[in-house]
């Protein structure tokens, strides 16, 4: 594992901003909904896993998800989850090990070279016909209009790939306004710095495809 395979999370280094995001982006938990409908049983591989909060969530009698994480800080060893470290530009396992593997706003590279590399390994370590997901910002809603940069996926690009897309309405919802002043701010400057609400039109793309091997 390269250093420079690793794209800095702020997510280690702040822990207190982490905890707003995982409380607060999609509290109605959609996504992980739409997630644990999805997947299958058997072994899940989750690529960028965080500090698990979405794997252990996935994790039944029938599915075992193994965590997969660069960032040694993130790695919260408490939940009853398999982890194990690596990036997804370098998984860690042998050809065809996964019933599936999925990405949740983990997987952004710097280049289309770093991207298509992921891609490649996550489709190497799952099983012809198993399942590839990858959850990302869809845009076009009152969360990423706060950003002056583009945070939302490239839908062309995963279409163009053979995935198929749906796409979640949920929110973020904030205890209070200096919450969300807080997280937000810390994301996107004085862009937020002055909201005044605490409810946020949030669209999310879940990107799935079946694997196949060529």
């Amino acid at each position: 594992m390269k250093h420079s395979d690793i794209i800095p999370f702020y997510g280690g280094e702040h822990p207190e901003m982490f905890e707003i995001e995982r409380r607060c982006m999609d509290r109605q938990g959609k996504v992980i909904e739409a997630l644990d409908q999805l997947l299958p049983n058997g072994m899940v591989l989750d690529v960028g896993a965080g500090n698990g909060f979405t794997a252990e969530q996935l994790q039944s009698n029938h599915r075992t998800i193994v965590a997969i994480e660069p960032d040694p800080l993130m790695i919260d060893s408490t939940k009853a989850i398999i982890w194990s470290k690596g990036t997804a530009q370098d998984i860690p396992f042998h050809i065809s090990t996964f019933d599936a593997a999925y990405s949740t706003w983990a997987f952004f590279f710097e280049g289309v070279a770093d991207l298509e590399k992921g891609l490649d390994e996550m489709k190497r370590i799952v099983k012809e016909d198993g399942l590839l997901v990858i959850v990302d910002n869809y845009g076009e809603d009152e969360f990423c209009s706060l950003s002056t940069n583009p945070i939302a996926s490239n839908v062309d690009y995963w279409v163009n790939k053979g995935f198929e897309y749906q796409i979640i309405h949920t929110s973020f919802s904030f205890d209070s306004v200096e919450e969300a002043r807080k997280l937000l701010s810390f994301y996107f400057g004085e862009n937020a710095a002055t909201i005044n609400k605490t409810e946020f039109e949030y669209k999310v793309a879940m990107f799935i495809k079946k694997n196949t091997k060529e």
